[in-house]
């Protein structure tokens, strides 16, 4: 049952923060990624629960477990900004039902620099990542008839 949950729950989150991320496997690829992170995400909480801890502790574990090294999404980033910034385009995309296709056409275009806003340690470096992330993503609007 725990399986079940770990799967649903790891499917949920990839498809909805990693879209970008899934359109470059295979089907098979994307099965084993969710196979392997589910099997170990259902061994932690076995052992979590035999260490003592409730349902619910044993359950945190295992799900950072699940999502251990995708804690960072340019894909989420992006929609997050496309909405908050330009959100008639966000709003007609979505009507259109193209807004993952064009996130995840843009997501290896800006992917460097949006990396770059978010390690920047300085207020100032990352306000000027932001505006150019919001410049280019304004260029690609226009650019892909948005």
């Amino acid at each position: 049952m725990q399986q079940d949950y770990f799967t649903i729950y790891l499917q949920s989150y990839l498809q909805s923060d990693f879209s970008d991320v899934l359109a470059k496997l295979t089907t098979e690829e994307i099965e084993n990624l969710v196979s392997e992170r589910v099997n170990q995400a259902a061994s932690i909480f076995e052992q979590e629960r035999l260490a003592g801890k409730d349902i619910l502790q044993a359950q945190e574990v295992a799900i950072a477990e699940l999502t251990n090294g995708l804690s960072f999404s340019t894909y989420s980033f992006l929609n997050n900004l496309l909405e908050t910034e330009f959100l008639s385009d966000y709003q007609r995309l979505t009507a259109s039902e193209k807004r993952q296709t064009f996130l995840i056409a843009i997501c290896p275009l800006l992917e460097n620099l949006v990396k770059k806003h978010e390690e920047s340690d300085t207020g100032e470096n990352q306000r000027l990542c932001y505006h150019l992330i919001i410049s280019q993503l304004e260029n690609l609007i226009q650019t892909h008839g948005v």
